[in-house]
């Protein structure tokens, strides 16, 4: 053990990208006392987790809390101090507004928005008598025509037809998910239901049967969830986990069984390149297949990887925003979204004059200018909330670009995570992790870090010591 213990403190771990994924995998390594290395290209950690400054205060940029139910998330927060602190999200309701009539509440019972009564009020409020109608039909079918299909899209419209499948099903998926509900599993989105849709012979009926009760409640912690980030580096600073910031990685070599991590000429001319026995690559893909292939080919992605996202934080006033819940989703291929943040985070309509509201809205990325990007969020936003946001209104505003991670529940997406995962673990030292591999679920991001970084660590620590 005194050897084990030893080689930690000798064993030194690079990790290569400070959002999320990254945190946690050095906060993994650093508690056994390996030397840890952090490498950022931004200015700061987080990632995903971003923050960006209206006026007075700093507001999320992206995520802005946690499900109840996401429980490495909550453990981070716990260990870091801040349980004390976590509030819940009020009025967390989704609204939709892909049909005629405009944004209604999203139907209550649902299964990944296929709904268990057809002829319920807050149904045909989204797809009308003739669409509610044409779900029904699905009940009637002979049930020898049931048969199993991995497709959630075709599913839905095969069954239920295209009204369930455009106005209540693929707003979600293309808004959260960043693809169309045709390339979603639904073994993996909504386990059970094809299995109960064997056993009742309809959709309608398999979603009643599959139906649970479950908290959708959010948490954050007081102030806003960037506070968890900062929180996690100064653990990692409790760690002495070395912090760069501001400092891309440019390429990667070997020396040996070692890695040499190389950053653009000129940052550290006395230092030019860190030397690891453990890589952690916790970047995007794009990155994490430019900074391997001298290394390893990895095998294809699932396909179809979402398009970037414009989010677009608006701090307004004069404006008296209506009661909509806090996420209103569009409708059409490429969906505009909109958050009333300031109405559902008390803290923040708190810190905010009387007249004033912070507004999130994304839209598909665009190369145009901010203040053109800026122009057609206030427009969204409007359109989406059902009040007039003249451009006076909009007293400071920020832009700000996200690569969108592919869900967990994409077809394929396992099977080619499996076989990425295989190719990476055969390179020895070598660890990958991020949303690209374990889904865009901020929780399943953080959980898969655990483990991972749990694994390459095990495996380097325990090579070439007895463990007699």
């Amino acid at each position: 053990m005194t050897d084990l213990v030893s080689h930690a403190r000798d064993t030194r771990v690079v990790v290569v990208g400070g959002g999320m994924a990254g945190i946690v995998a050095a906060l993994e390594c650093a508690r056994l006392g390996l030397r840890v290395t952090l490498f950022e290209a931004e200015e700061h950690l987080g990632g995903s987790l971003d923050r960006v400054t209206l006026g007075d205060l700093d507001v999320d940029a992206a995520a802005d809390g946690y499900p109840s139910s996401a429980k490495t998330i909550a453990r981070l927060v716990d260990e870091v101090g801040l349980a004390g602190d976590a509030v819940t999200a009020r009025n967390d309701a989704l609204w939709l507004a892909a049909g005629p009539h405009g944004a209604a509440p999203a139907p209550a019972e649902t299964v990944f928005g296929i709904p268990a009564n057809p002829w319920a009020h807050d149904v045909r409020r989204h797809i009308e008598t003739r669409g509610a109608w044409r779900a029904y039909l699905d009940r009637l079918r002979p049930p020898l025509t049931v048969g199993r299909r991995r497709s959630l899209g075709e599913l839905v419209a095969s069954r239920m037809g295209e009204r369930v499948r455009d106005r209540l099903v693929a707003p979600y998926a293309l808004s959260v998910h960043g693809v169309a509900p045709e390339f979603i599993d639904v073994d993996v989105a909504a386990p059970g239901l094809n299995p109960a849709l064997t056993r009742t012979g309809s959709l309608s009926g398999a979603v009643a049967q599959t139906l649970r009760a479950s908290s959708s409640e959010r948490l954050a912690p007081r102030g806003g969830l960037f506070r968890l980030v900062d929180a996690l580096a100064a653990r990692l600073e409790d760690f002495d986990v070395e912090i760069r910031t501001g400092t891309p990685v440019a390429a990667l070599r070997r020396d040996g069984a070692a890695w040499l991590v190389e950053t653009p000429a000129g940052d550290d001319p006395a230092a030019p390149s860190v030397t690891a026995d453990l890589l952690v690559l916790a970047v995007d893909e794009d990155a994490a297949r430019r900074l391997l292939s001298p290394h390893v080919e990895l095998p294809p992605s699932a396909e179809p990887r979402p398009e970037p996202l414009d989010v677009v934080m608006l701090r307004v006033g004069g404006v008296s925003l209506p009661d909509r819940g806090s996420l209103v989703i569009g409708g059409g291929a490429r969906p505009a979204s909109v958050r009333p943040v300031s109405q559902t985070w008390e803290w923040l309509e708190a810190a905010l004059p009387d007249d004033e509201h912070i507004l999130r809205v994304t839209l598909p990325w665009t190369d145009a200018s901010d203040a053109t990007v800026v122009a057609a969020a206030r427009e969204a936003a409007s359109d989406l909330l059902g009040v007039g946001i003249e451009a006076a209104a909009v007293r400071s505003a920020a832009r700000v670009t996200y690569s969108r991670a592919a869900p967990g529940s994409l077809l394929g997406h396992a099977d080619a995570v499996a076989a990425i995962r295989e190719r990476a673990r055969a390179v020895p030292g070598l660890a990958v992790v991020g949303g690209w591999l374990s889904g865009n679920s901020l929780d399943r991001v953080a959980a898969d870090a655990v483990a991972e970084a749990d694994a390459a660590r095990h495996a380097v620590l325990w090579r070439g010591v007895d463990p007699a």
